[in-house]
């Protein structure tokens, strides 16, 4: 005889606004960037003026610039926390090139390969002698730091030529948009394209999520590690040359503030897992803009600038709670 089935048809619930909120990572970091803004507006009357938004791309730029390098390589399961002592490195090594040449083009030249050479040392050294490449670079910020404490005895390298038109890389415009806003644009969607609609982009994601099985499948991972690395430093090379050209002057404490910190912060916050294998670029990018922005309130406000540690600590904290959150909500999704 058969049965016949007397339980309750089973119903989809759609989640509702919040949940949808949490589950999508770009939105709520949107969500959390207009809070921050709309927050410091409230507390500090600059905050409602175009000029100080203007004025913060024009700052965070370079953070930008570079955590598009950190992200590629920790997606792939690395790491490089040399890039603060990468931006002092190049710094000095464009001016003094600047001195030598009387060039202002072999200077920014000089100053940029500096990011491919600093990369490919660390990429053989984590690569080919499997080395780990938070110790590796550890030790390359080491490295690069003294390098240039030697070579400048702790002064600022200053361009004894003169080239303002070099100053245009940071002080400039385009239209409204500050010049180094454009160049981390163009920096940006470069690589939203790289990793989005490219084999290789795909590699990255199958690397960090599985070195073992990507391997097995046939991906290089070894070279693709090694151009990763080399894209990195000179992401934070290009980031070293913008600073440089805010004043035309090589300073040997560029970066020495913990700029690496920062970045990597941001690109947490942004939702990139360390552990690689998971995360998305536009995200990490807004991870940047929040603490850029949070930072720069905090500056309108006349907080010490000692408290900026305290408070992105906190952003960090609250961000990996956040992702933990929301992994939580898309299992229970998945499960029911």
């Amino acid at each position: 005889m058969a049965t016949v089935d007397t339980r309750p048809p089973v119903s989809y619930t759609r989640p509702g606004p919040l949940k949808r909120l949490v589950q999508n990572e770009e939105i709520a970091l949107t969500v959390l960037l207009g809070v921050v803004v709309i927050f410091f507006a409230f507390q500090a009357p600059p905050a409602r003026e175009v000029k100080t938004y203007l004025d913060l791309l024009r700052e965070v730029s370079p953070n930008l610039i570079a955590a598009v390098g950190i992200t590629l390589l920790v997606l792939a399961g690395e790491l490089d926390v040399s890039i603060g002592s990468m931006l002092a490195f190049t710094g000095v090594a464009t001016v003094l090139a600047f001195n030598a040449t009387g060039s202002m083009w072999l200077g920014i030249l000089a100053g940029l390969l500096t990011g491919p050479l600093v990369g490919a040392i660390n990429g053989y050294l984590v690569t080919v002698q499997h080395m780990n490449s938070l110790v590796t670079t550890l030790g390359t910020l080491f490295t690069l730091r003294g390098l240039v404490y030697i070579v400048t005895n702790k002064t600022p390298v200053v361009d004894e030529n003169g080239f303002t038109e070099f100053n245009w890389l940071y002080q400039g415009d385009i239209g409204p948009l500050p010049v180094p806003a454009v160049l981390a644009l163009l920096v940006i969607i470069v690589f939203f394209i790289f990793l989005t609609q490219t084999e290789l982009g795909r590699q990255i994601y199958a690397i960090g999520g599985n070195e073992t099985a990507a391997r097995v499948s046939g991906i290089k991972v070894q070279r693709v590690k090694f151009s990763l690395f080399i894209i990195a430093s000179t992401m934070a090379a290009l980031s070293g040359l913008l600073i440089c050209a805010q004043t035309g002057t090589g300073y040997f404490d560029a970066g020495a503030s913990g700029f690496e910190l920062v970045v990597i912060a941001a690109v947490v916050l942004g939702g990139v897992n360390l552990n690689g294998g998971e995360g998305r670029l536009v995200s990490a990018m807004i991870g940047v803009l929040i603490l850029g922005m949070t930072s720069k309130g905090l500056r309108l406000l006349s907080v010490p600038t000692t408290w900026e540690l305290v408070v992105t600590g906190v952003v960090m904290m609250a961000a990996v709670y956040f992702h933990i959150v929301r992994k939580k909500l898309q299992k229970r999704q998945r499960a029911g």
